[in-house]
């Protein structure tokens, strides 16, 4: 049955102008009523609702002679609450023997004038009705937020206490065969809880009812293994839909946090075994290392480096983040570890495609350089292989994502390359941080020519593309490369002078 709604509110809309007749006398409390039943039937009993307000012009009375004591009778017996009558058309007025008959029955009665059109009274009810679901809706979200940050606040010992406050009743989650995992008594009742721990004993499922003045539900909850939790509250009064509403948003809150534990717990031992064992230096760390490198590798064990490079440390954390939260929804871990502030390597698994890969960092990609490996085992898996996927990023401009690198960049490592690359560092891009060679780290104004100098050789040669990246206006851009030029004494406008230069910053 719907929520009752007072009778009085009905009366006080001024806009349908309802005068009493009857007023409604009511031993304890308000009269309120269920919904509104326009009918014209003599004997309608059969199709009204308990605490209906039944609206007639009297067709049908007006037919008969003294129909008023039969009829009112008749809807008493179905248990109505009000009459409206609606005057001007075969009444003038409110017939003083139908008054009288009200009266006898104990229902009111009012005054429906014939300007007040019986659908604008529906209207009215069900737009209250309306309005009050809304509320009772954001009252019901509002509970619902402070449950959830009570349960991550204080665990499940403050998830018990919020909830039986709020629904003044004593809660407790116990397993099947009746062990305690928390309680809290808000009645003020002693032993209610334990009451309400007997109640949920020996249930298979979830179930309500009532036992001497006691209103009590238990709700089962995911069962666990060979575990199944139930939650039990128990009040001296009745649970409402709200109520109800409420104890299930609970229920499921307190599932997540009796599950968690499991595997987080076994998530860090794992990550305590592997720290010891590299503390210790045992031969076997590698072992510990490969249970917690399984779970990014595929089927066959394979997985692809890849090396996320960034011009600005916040992009790099905006990828990390990105890639945090998709992998958490698909119900994975990621698995990253930083190179330096704006470069970081990533794990995925073997038969993640360059696209799939890509998309994990969704709109982050498109400001930091992603080098994908080959697929390879993570035994495998060296600092060379990363340090050559490091190189090959840095030498691609923003939002770019390519792959395999393995043989690609590997020569730039050879002995006699580093060497005259070292060289013409120090002929050049070296002289911007006013170092010379002697890895000083320069002035602040230093350290941005150069970082100037590495963003616009990566985004090949683009001012506006590197003004956008470094967060400064073009003109900045193009000041910086005119100093620049003058610092390096090389011709920037000059193509095989980029290449050179591209090639000394990213191996730096």
């Amino acid at each position: 049955m719907p929520e009752l709604l007072p009778l009085t509110w009905l009366r006080a809309q001024e806009h349908l102008d309802l005068r009493a007749v009857v007023p409604a006398a009511p031993a304890g409390g308000t009269v309120g009523f269920s919904v509104i039943q326009p009918t014209e039937l003599l004997d309608p009993r059969e199709f009204l609702e308990p605490h209906a307000v039944v609206l007639t012009v009297g067709v049908a009375l007006s037919r008969e002679t003294d129909p008023f004591p039969d009829y009112v009778a008749r809807l008493a017996e179905a248990q109505v609450t009000a009459i409206g009558v609606g005057t001007g058309l075969l009444y003038p007025t409110v017939p003083t023997a139908l008054a009288d008959a009200a009266r006898d029955h104990g229902i009111a009665l009012f005054e429906v004038p014939r300007h007040t059109a019986f659908i604008s009274i529906l209207n009215t009810v069900a737009d209250e009705r309306a309005r009050r679901a809304r509320r009772a809706q954001d009252q019901l979200l509002a509970v619902q937020e402070q449950l959830s940050a009570a349960a991550v606040r204080g665990g499940l010992e403050t998830l018990l206490t919020d909830t039986a406050s709020h629904l003044a009743a004593a809660v407790a989650v116990t397993d099947e065969a009746g062990r305690l995992e928390g309680r809290c008594d808000r009645t003020g009742t002693d032993g209610t809880v334990l009451s309400a721990v007997g109640t949920a004993r020996g249930l298979p499922g979830s179930s309500a009812g009532q036992d001497d003045g006691r209103w009590w539900i238990v709700q089962r909850m995911t069962r666990q293994g060979d575990r199944l939790h139930l939650i039990a509250v128990l009040a001296d009064h009745p649970f409402s839909s709200h109520d109800r509403a409420v104890l299930k948003h609970a229920a499921g809150l307190a599932d997540i946090l009796l599950q968690r534990p499991t595997y987080l717990r076994r998530s860090r031992n794992e990550l305590n075994t592997l720290a010891l064992r590299l503390h210790l230096g045992l031969g076997s760390a590698g072992r510990s290392a490969g249970q917690v490198l399984d779970q990014a590798a595929d089927g066959d064990g394979r997985v692809r480096p890849t090396v996320v490079a960034a011009d600005r440390v916040a992009d790099l954390h905006r990828a990390v983040d990105a890639a945090d939260r998709t992998t958490g929804e698909s119900g994975r871990h990621l698995f990253t570890t930083d190179l330096d502030t704006a470069t970081a390597v990533f794990l995925f698994r073997g038969t993640r495609t360059l696209d799939d890969i890509a998309s994990t960092f969704g709109t982050a990609a498109r400001r930091v350089r992603i080098a994908v490996g080959e697929p390879v085992g993570w035994a495998d898996l060296g600092m060379d292989r990363v340090h050559r996927l490091e190189t090959a990023a840095r030498s691609m401009a923003p939002g770019t994502v390519a792959g395999p690198y393995e043989a690609g960049t590997g020569w730039l490592d050879r002995p006699a390359v580093r060497e005259a690359l070292d060289q013409r560092a120090a002929e050049t891009v070296d002289r911007l941080l006013g170092a010379g060679g002697t890895g000083s780290a320069g002035s602040e104004s230093d350290r941005e020519l150069a970082q100037t100098l590495e963003t616009w050789l990566r985004s090949g040669g683009k001012t506006a593309a590197t003004a956008e990246a470094l967060g400064v206006h073009r003109h900045t851009v193009r000041t910086r490369l005119a100093r620049i030029s003058e610092i390096c004494e090389v011709d920037l406008d000059d193509p095989v002078v980029r290449a050179e230069l591209l090639l000394v910053a990213v191996t730096r």
